[in-house]
């Protein structure tokens, strides 16, 4: 499991450089930095879940940063876009990219 998150975390990663790279070339990278925020959003609530069902019991308690780490990571699904804009956003670029 912990193999598993490392890798989402590694892709999100990716994600953004991505984007970040495209930008800089001055190239489109709207649909790219959908993507980052979407799947960035989505690995960093599944982190902290994870972390806190490992924790145990003690994963909500106030004695650890865990809990606050996962109230914060849940706002990143509604911050600056919800989710479901976000993959709109992206499904209106990707009907752009293959539409003959």
């Amino acid at each position: 499991k912990i193999a598993h998150v490392a890798t989402q975390i590694e892709a999100g990663r990716l994600l953004t450089y991505n984007a970040a790279r495209l930008k800089q070339a001055g190239r489109p990278f709207i649909k790219e930095a959908c993507m980052a925020k979407y799947f960035t959003s989505e690995v960093a609530t599944l982190t902290t879940s994870k972390c806190i069902e490992w924790m145990g019991g003690v994963g909500f308690s106030k004695d650890y940063p865990i809990e606050k780490y996962y109230r914060d990571c849940k706002i990143g699904t509604i911050y600056e876009g919800t989710t479901n804009i976000q993959l709109s956003t992206m499904a209106k670029f990707i009907d752009k990219e293959y539409d003959h």
